[in-house]
Parts: structure tokens; C-alpha cells; sequence
């Protein structure tokens, strides 16, 4: 009987661990040990794809839904022991990361496709890509024009090498701010009073 994909993957997969953590030796130097720390991150950002295109897969053909489960967060915590949080950033990425299909069948881009282009090359992290869709989904992102948007998208996923998701957070409110200099528009209603002592 032939290999599977998913059967060759995991032989692979496990072949590759192990010739990575008989690298982590004794014999090591500094400058291996530090290699086997940036190919641990990059391998995990590479999965980190993979699972979250499975995800997206999943999602679209409502494979969750057909086995019970009214919110994928559930069914993720079920199937891997995800807390909510994780289950979130995933379902997160693979709403704003992976090409969708319009209801009349026709292939769409990424709702984000800066990000998803970071996040392919593996420059972004699953971090990363939660914090872009956070920033870009605040109130004041939503009154930027889809131009505005788009650019600041574009320098937010050009930021994710250089620095931490929190840093980026801090970096794209910063943007977004900036780009709504001119605030949410007054509701008409009147402010409540404040005690002036």
C-alpha cells in the first residue's frame, strides 16, 4: 500500500525532530545552538500554516458544524486541548489569511493578503497576524477609507520582521490613530454631566 501525504509528512516530520535535537548535543557551539533556535521558530511557522489552511478547509466546508459543534473554538479545544485564546488566534488567521470563495463560487484574496504574504514567507507569526486583524478591526481602523486601510495593512505586515507582536501592537494603534485624526463622528446625543469639583 502506498504512502499517504499525511503518513510521509509525519515520517518526514519525525526524522527532521530528531536530526534536530541530536544537533542540540553537547558537542554544540554557541552558534549551532543558536541556528537550532531560528530553525525551531521558522519550523513552527511553517506548521503554524499548514494548520491554519487545514483550518480554513475545515471551516469552509462546515465540517465542524456537520459534527455537532455550533462554534470551532469548541471543537478545536475537543480536538487538541486548545484553550480559548489559541483556538481563537487560529480561526483568526484563517479568516484574514487564506484566499476565501464567494457565494457565487468565485475565488476572493485574503481579507489581509499583506499579512497572508508575511505569513507564507514565515517573516509573520501567528502572533503577528492576530495583532494586524486586531488593530485593523478596532472602530477606528473601520472609518479609515479602504485606501487608508490597505496602506496601513501594507506597513503593518512590513513591520512583522523587524519587530515583536507587542511592539506592533503598539506601532499600529500608533498608525491608526494617526490616519483617524479626526475621531469617531459626534452621535448628536449630549454628553452626561461631569461633576466640575
Amino acid at each position: 500500500m502506498p504512502e499517504t501525504p499525511l503518513a510521509a509528512a509525519q515520517r518526514l516530520l519525525t526524522e527532521a525532530v530528531d536530526a534536530l535535537a541530536h544537533a542540540t548535543g553537547p558537542a554544540a557551539d554557541d552558534a549551532e545552538l543558536i541556528g537550532v533556535l531560528t530553525l525551531t521558530e521558522a519550523i513552527h511557522r511553517r506548521t503554524d500554516q499548514a494548520g491554519v489552511a487545514a483550518l480554513a478547509h475545515l471551516q469552509r466546508r462546515g465540517s465542524f458544524a456537520e459534527r455537532g459543534y455550533r462554534n470551532p473554538a469548541t471543537a478545536l479545544a475537543d480536538l487538541l486541548g486548545w484553550e480559548p485564546a489559541q483556538a481563537r488566534r487560529h480561526l483568526s488567521a484563517a479568516e484574514h489569511t487564506t484566499p476565501r470563495v464567494g457565494l457565487d463560487g468565485t475565488p476572493l484574496p485574503p481579507r489581509l493578503p499583506a499579512t497572508a504574504a508575511a505569513f507564507t514567507t514565515t517573516a509573520a507569526s501567528l502572533r503577528h497576524v492576530e495583532i494586524i486583524a486586531r488593530v485593523l478591526g478596532t472602530d477606528a481602523a473601520t472609518r479609515l477609507t479602504p485606501a487608508q486601510c490597505s496602506a496601513a495593512e501594507s506597513q503593518l505586515a512590513a513591520w512583522t520582521p523587524d519587530f515583536t507582536p507587542r511592539d506592533l501592537h503598539t506601532l499600529g494603534t500608533q498608525v491608526i490613530y494617526t490616519l483617524d485624526a479626526d475621531g469617531a463622528v459626534p452621535d448628536g446625543r449630549p454628553r452626561p454631566p461631569t461633576n466640575g469639583l
